[in-house]
C-alpha cells in the first residue's frame, strides 16, 4: 500500500492518491484491472473476475473549508451524475452498493488523522444538506461524514474490502426482508 499522502487538496491531489492506492491494493492481491478516470464519476475501476468482469467507481471528495461544513456535488443546476444516483429512491440506492463509493478526505486534518471515508450512496444521501434536487447546487455535510471518518491504513483495508468484494447488489436488503 501506497504511503499517506501528505498534500490532499485540491480534490485532484486526493484523486491521485485514491488511484495509487486502488492500484497498490489491486496489484498487490494479483489482480487485472484498467482504470479509467472521468467515466461518469472520478474513478472507474474495471477488474477480471471469475465471472467476466466487475466494476468499481468512486466519487473524490476533498474538503478544504471551501463553504462552511459543505463540500458540493454535481453542478450548480443539480446536474450531474452524482446528483442522478442520489435522486434514486431510498429503497434503490442498495443497488449500488456493490459497484460505487464515495470517498472523502478532510483536508484540514492533519495526516496521520482520522480524516478520511468511505461510503455508499445512501448514506451520501443521509449526509446531504437538505433535500437532494435538480436547479441548485446540492451538498454534503461534512459534520456528517465525521462518524465515517479513519486513518489512511483503514481506508485501505476498506478500499480492498470494495474493490475485492463478491457480494451481490442489495445483499443487506435481501438478508433483512426474509
Amino acid at each position: 500500500m501506497p504511503p499517506e499522502p501528505s498534500t490532499v487538496y485540491p480534490e485532484r491531489e486526493f484523486q491521485r492518491a485514491v488511484v495509487a492506492l486502488i492500484e497498490g491494493i489491486l496489484q498487490g492481491a494479483h489482480r487485472k484491472f484498467v482504470i479509467v478516470e472521468k467515466f461518469g464519476l472520478d474513478v472507474a475501476v474495471f477488474l477480471r473476475v471469475a465471472s467476466g468482469g466487475a466494476v468499481r467507481l468512486f466519487e473524490v471528495k476533498a474538503f478544504h473549508r471551501q463553504r462552511k461544513n459543505a463540500i458540493g456535488f454535481g453542478n450548480e443546476r443539480g446536474m450531474g451524475p452524482q446528483v442522478d444516483l442520489l435522486l434514486c429512491g431510498d429503497s434503490d440506492l442498495c443497488l449500488f452498493d456493490s459497484s460505487v463509493r464515495w470517498v472523502f478526505v478532510d483536508a484540514n486534518q492533519p495526516e496521520g488523522t482520522n480524516r478520511y471515508a468511505l461510503f455508499t450512496c445512501a448514506e451520501a444521501k443521509e449526509a446531504a444538506m437538505g433535500e437532494v434536487e435538480r436547479g441548485k447546487q446540492n451538498n454534503l455535510r461534512v459534520s456528517h461524514l465525521g462518524k465515517y471518518l479513519v486513518n489512511w491504513t483503514d481506508l485501505g483495508a476498506q478500499i480492498s474490502d470494495f474493490l475485492l468484494a463478491q457480494s451481490s447488489p442489495c445483499a443487506h436488503q435481501a438478508a433483512t426482508q426474509t
